[in-house]
């Protein structure tokens, strides 16, 4: 099946990365479009400090979009297809989080969760198909 196949997760994870893209440039260098995912609470409670905050997160994410898309150059292995499905787990916790544990966010905010929930099952479930983890560096 094309679908379940590594190469075609790594090229999927372009497409992730393209998507946290758009939410990295938002959040570093216009954060008042992120009042779109709280509610009214939400946006009353923004500070400069949470501004600044978007702002670091912006470029975390940026970072992250630049490790994905190189990730996607390369042979898949077992070591990659975890670490990208761990690194797709921190967004999802971090949304489902906010969401349970905090009334700053209205229900849009889920969506972006739940794609990289999907992303992270779907690379555990491929890493355990995939051959040989990726050999240690050595200098």
């Amino acid at each position: 099946m094309r679908f379940a196949e590594p190469r075609t997760y790594f090229l999927s994870m372009v497409s992730m990365g393209a998507f946290w893209l758009v939410f990295g440039l938002v959040t570093t260098f216009y954060v008042q479009l992120m009042d779109l995912f709280q509610n009214a609470e939400g946006v009353t409670a923004k500070t400069a400090f949470s501004s600044h905050v978007w702002f670091h997160g912006g470029l975390d994410i940026l970072s992250l979009c630049v490790v994905l898309f190189a990730l996607s150059t390369l042979p898949p292995s077992r070591t990659m297809l975890r670490a990208d499905a761990v690194a797709a787990l921190g967004p999802t916790i971090a949304i489902a989080w906010s969401l349970v544990a905090t009334s700053w966010w209205n229900p849009l905010f889920a969506v972006a969760g739940l794609g990289c929930f999907g992303f992270a099952v779907w690379g555990f479930l491929l890493s355990n198909r995939v051959g040989e983890s990726a050999s240690p560096v050595r200098a």
